[in-house]
């Protein structure tokens, strides 16, 4: 019996009409261990965000703009139906449902990996249709055989030379900031947010250093659930700083003690429905309360962004070996592929102090791979050949920092269109790049510097162009973005926060193009007008000139490039073999 039938089986068993399998974890965490790949599992499409649905007689993956083309590849010769998410007269999954469910019908879930914000969300959408929900039971878990386990992996501490200020500190910035907002309760799920907090890391989730926990704060007390046995070198200091270490599984059980009334708050896109479910009804959220835990690590310390710059300075001369091998590889004309490379900056990554591995797989995509924004390769993926791209999307986990890093460059000759959309996103990526704004200004308002370029040769690129990243932690991080949809809650950018800046082009079949630095928000002077802030670009690693169209660029975008490369090799050059440098100070030439 094959998985969908396998699961319509169970959709019988239990009355089900509809059966919603989503992405994500018990927490909504970005990149989750294999326990958690329910939709990966069910439909074969990879992509790290989508929903699928499967009714008794039809099936279908519902996916974002960065995946279009690969989950449409992935889903070839199977009984899945893809609905490109956003385009025109393509349903949501909740007008699916509406359409589909009979009156009266029943719909389910695994309620451990669906948010209370969506499953309130969907409710609403069905509500004339008088839907019954059945989210208490893991239908593809009971027929997943040989499922992967969690990992039972120790934590570890993030020491202070690293986090720079004691959980206990962090502890009480919070109920500082739980007291103005008039919070009595903290449920924290995010495990980036718990991690931050507690100055620990670990191994529970690929990519990111994280642990299964949930925390919960009140004016007393600080809970910590968790599997005893991974604070076992940490549960001491821990205990030390006024927090209490209590079992993963009762975390409800506890929720559901809570008094009554009171205020609580917890993010309704990280808490899963059965957590949200078991508190009592007469908690209520105050008005006006913000994610405090994210906002507060959103802005980096000074010694945080200190060891981060260090964090980059290790990534940029790992970019440089792999750049300077890949260049002698292709002109000594040996084959190499996508898997080659990738296993070989993880390789050279390693190498540098203080490094956990890689903060995600790396995208390593030569040619029409490169037009999916989100490609993985397989096995040893595409051979590069001249006369196309390669776009490398990559970063580093280090105990100072968390990288994320994409240059394209051209292998061989390409043609006069590459050259010019290369040289639109590289606009694109200067214009935000230099951007000067007020404070007050978000991410949104922002997000067309960097897209004008491209729409003004009638071109977009469907994904947002920037998004925070975490202090080895997650390589995707809130509360901020540069994007061109405003988020639900506008937040302002402020001095300390970190963006990446990542506009691209791609040509569905024949190539892609994304350029990506991460860049820091700080302050340039305060006057009469406002208080005025800017970027400082972190990532070091040498833009490629070869594919440039000169005449497109401005004096004032030369001058920016050419003040860059300046810094890319007077920093990098010191770290590098005289090889290494020699080619570095090539590629970084001033343009004329």
């Amino acid at each position: 019996m094959d998985k969908l039938s396998a699961l319509r089986t169970q959709m019988k068993a239990h009355g089900i009409d509809a059966y919603i399998v989503p992405s994500g974890d018990d927490h909504k965490t970005g990149y989750v261990a294999e326990y958690w790949t329910a939709r990966k599992w069910l439909s074969g499409f990879t992509g790290s965000a989508g929903t699928a649905v499967v009714t008794h007689d039809r099936a279908g993956l519902w996916a974002d703009g960065r995946y279009f083309i690969q989950a449409e590849d992935q889903l070839k010769g199977t009984d899945i139906d893809l609905y490109k998410m956003g385009m025109k007269d393509v349903p949501t999954v909740s007008e699916f449902l509406l359409d589909v469910l009979p009156d009266g019908g029943k719909l389910g879930f695994d309620g451990r990996s669906t948010a209370i914000g969506e499953f309130n969300a969907l409710k609403n959408k069905l509500e004339p249709k008088n839907i019954a929900y059945m989210y208490t039971k893991d239908l593809v878990g009971e027929i997943w055989q040989n499922r992967p386990p969690l990992s039972g992996a120790p934590a570890f501490e993030h020491l202070p030379q690293f986090a720079g200020i004691s959980a206990a500190e962090k502890l009480c910035k919070v109920r500082e900031k739980m007291k103005e907002a008039n919070v009595t309760t903290y449920l924290v799920t995010g495990l980036d947010e718990i991690a931050w907090l507690l100055n620990i890391r670990g191994t529970d989730t690929p990519n990111m250093p994280l642990v299964y926990s949930y925390l919960l704060i009140t004016e007393t007390e600080a809970r910590i659930f968790v599997d005893a046995a991974k604070m076992v070198n940490i549960a001491s200091k821990l205990e030390a700083q006024g927090f209490v270490i209590d079992s993963y599984e009762v975390v409800a059980d506890k929720l559901k003690a809570l008094p009554d009334k009171g205020s609580i708050y917890y993010n309704k896109a990280t808490i899963n429905v059965l957590l949200a479910e078991a508190i009592p009804q007469g908690q209520q959220i105050p008005p006006k309360v913000n994610n405090i835990i994210a906002h507060l690590k959103g802005v980096k310390s000074d010694t945080e962004l200190a060891n981060i710059k260090n964090a980059f300075i290790k990534e940029g001369v790992a970019m440089t070996k792999l750049f300077k091998w890949l260049h002698d590889t292709l002109q000594a004309a040996k084959p190499v592929t996508e898997d080659d490379i990738a296993k070989k900056l993880s390789e050279l990554r390693k190498q540098q102090p203080n490094c956990l591995g890689d903060s995600f797989q790396t995208i390593s995509a030569y040619g029409a791979n490169a037009a999916m924004s989100h490609y993985k390769h397989e096995g040893s993926g595409a051979t590069l050949a001249p006369g196309n791209f390669y776009l490398i999307d990559t970063g580093g986990q280090y105990l100072d920092g968390t990288t994320d890093t994409t240059r394209t460059m051209a292998v061989g000759n390409i043609t006069e269109e590459m050259k010019k959309d290369f040289t639109l996103v590289l606009k694109g990526h200067i214009a935000l790049s230099m951007a000067v704004f007020l404070q007050g200004t978000t991410g949104h308002a922002l997000d067309m510097l960097a897209r004008q370029p491209v729409l003004s040769d009638l071109q977009n690129y469907r994904h947002g162009t920037g998004h925070g990243i975490g202090y080895c932690l997650g390589v995707h991080e809130g509360p901020h973005g540069i994007a061109n949809v405003q988020g639900e809650v506008p937040v302002e950018l402020v001095p300390g926060m970190l963006a990446s800046n990542e506009p691209g082009i791609y040509k569905q079949g024949r190539y892609g193009i994304r350029t990506e630095t991460i860049i820091a928000v700080k302050e340039v002077c305060e006057n009469e007008y406002g208080k005025f802030l800017n970027f400082e670009t972190l990532t070091l690693c040498p833009y490629d000139k070869t594919s440039i169209d000169l005449t497109l660029l401005t004096q004032t975008e030369k001058d920016y490039l050419n003040n860059y490369h300046t810094t890319v090799y007077q920093v990098l050059a010191p770290l590098l073999t005289e090889d290494e440098a020699a080619w570095l100070k090539g590629a970084t030439t001033p343009l004329l």
